[in-house]
């Protein structure tokens, strides 16, 4: 009795979650990359300017800290359908609607 083997070929095809997920890293790849440099040149302001770096370091820590949680409960009122959504998304979850944003988004937000 002669058995015969079939080959199967398997292409790999990037699926929309792996697509989103590689978007992600590259955006948090280049937040990354943003933050560094910003980092850096705050750095040398601090060291150009002689300030007491440990001591005004903690004190701006704590004030980033309360003004983020401030900003992170900041929310806008879709223009069409009414529901409330974060003030840094630009379109509505709900609706998909464009959300017209009044506020000033930090930097920082995204």
């Amino acid at each position: 009795m002669n058995t015969t083997q079939n080959e199967i070929t398997v292409q790999s095809n990037p699926t929309l979650e792996s697509e989103i997920n590689a978007a992600r890293i590259n955006a948090l790849e280049l937040k990354l990359e943003t933050l560094s440099i910003i980092t850096e040149s705050l750095w040398t302001i601090i060291e150009a300017n002689k300030l007491k770096l440990s001591d005004d370091l903690k004190a701006e820590m704590a004030k980033v800290i309360d003004a983020r949680t401030a900003r992170s409960s900041l929310k806008v009122s879709c223009n069409h359908c009414g529901s409330k959504q974060p003030h840094t998304e630009k379109h509505c979850s709900a609706c998909s609607e464009v959300l017209d944003n009044p506020i000033e988004i930090s930097p920082f937000d995204y």
